[in-house]
């Protein structure tokens, strides 16, 4: 059986992406081990979930970026390449531009090892500081240099790649595993139900849909998560009596909260390039379960909403304007109907189970997979 070792800079809860892949490798006959970091040294040393093999190793730091987390980075580098001296590897995969960078300390004295590059994001467009954007775009480039095969997410990822590069390059999106949705029906309420499902870290954009529904009877507000904001929302719950705050679920969950919830709302900040851009699986997860969204209209994803007329536009950052929306949507309810009715045609397209066998082509099955479930 051919080992594939995965390198993850955070302490995989799990992270949803890497066991959507390292459980797909498992089902295709691979044995699958993760070294992760576990700054705050809260979870176990080893496990098994799902028959992916865990280690966490601990050099202690507290979760941000900058130069406070450089030492413990190099010790969480130097454990897991002494770990990989005593474990060897058939194919390294690294995730992210992070666990790149320790991928590659193991992989300069074993250049026949196949490695992954597996970018999750658009790393060059992160944060605000415009300065430090060309270091980061040659460490990405180093990166993809050194790579066997480079997994990417968004079309974006390709500006100002090498054409030898570009050959190296295997296309799987941050789709949602449409397994973990028994049914795209929703629960009956009198009320319109408006829910964000995911990390909380956005409180302006937050208050702002809560304090906007606020004075209306007929609208209910759910927020399913946990993230930076969480606690400041939910000491606050009290001066909200339409909503809720909610706080971490299991993905096994994810079919009962949409069928809560008539809208979703995606909002972000659009002060950077990569909140103007982002995709994110909650989008995907909307269109599987035909949950119409709220959406930016500076985010790019707002020209294909307006196209298909799958949900609405609303500035986030404006009280106001989502009060408005508020009124038009309760004052034509056969407007959310027809959203809901045109996401049909766009239901099965945006799947993990469409998508993931893209990696076959790094790594061909040893045996033969479980038939996906399908949607009901």
């Amino acid at each position: 059986m051919k080992t594939v070792t995965m390198i993850l800079t955070n302490r995989f809860d799990p992270d949803v992406r890497v066991y959507k892949e390292a459980r797909y490798l498992v089902e295709s006959g691979y044995d699958v081990e993760i070294l992760c970091w576990d700054r705050l040294k809260e979870r176990p040393y080893a496990e098994v979930i799902d028959g992916i093999r865990i280690r966490r190793f601990s050099p202690r730091a507290v979760y941000g970026t900058g130069l406070k987390q450089a030492v413990p980075f190099v010790r969480f580098l130097k454990e897991v390449n002494d770990y990989l001296k005593r474990h060897t590897p058939d194919i390294l995969h690294a995730h992210d531009l992070d666990g790149m960078l320790v991928a590659l300390a193991y992989a300069k004295s074993h250049p026949e090892l196949p490695l992954v590059f597996d970018m999750h994001e658009m790393y060059e467009v992160q944060g605000k500081k415009q300065k430090i954007r060309p270091l980061v775009h040659l460490a990405v480039a180093h990166c993809q240099n050194k790579a066997h095969h480079i997994l990417y997410v968004h079309d974006m990822q390709k500006e100002g790649m090498s054409e030898a590069n570009k050959k190296k390059l295997l296309f799987l999106p941050n789709y949602p595993d449409a397994s973990n949705f028994q049914s795209d029906e929703k629960n009956q309420s009198p009320l319109l139900r408006i829910s964000y499902i995911g990390s909380v870290r956005h409180a302006v954009q937050m208050r702002n849909l809560l304090d906007a529904a606020k004075p209306f009877p007929g609208v209910f507000i759910a927020i399913h998560g946990f993230g930076t904001a969480h606690d400041e929302l939910a000491r606050d719950q009290k001066n909200w009596p339409n909503a809720l705050i909610g706080g971490p679920y299991h993905f096994s969950q994810s079919t009962e909260l949409y069928q809560q919830a008539d809208l979703m709302y995606l909002m972000y900040p659009m002060d950077t390039l990569q909140n103007r851009r982002a995709q994110p699986v909650k989008f995907f997860e909307s269109i599987i379960t035909r949950t119409p969204v709220l959406i930016h209209p500076e985010s790019q994803l707002a020209c294909f909403v307006l196209e298909k007329d799958i949900g609405y536009l609303v500035n986030g950052d404006d009280p106001e304007d989502i009060a408005r929306m508020l009124r038009h949507i309760l004052t034509h309810p056969e407007e959310l109907a027809q959203k809901r009715d045109n996401m049909k045609a766009l239901q099965h397209d945006f799947t993990w189970e469409r998508v993931v066998t893209a990696l076959d082509d790094i790594y061909p099955p040893l045996r033969q997979r479980p038939e996906p479930t399908p949607l009901r």
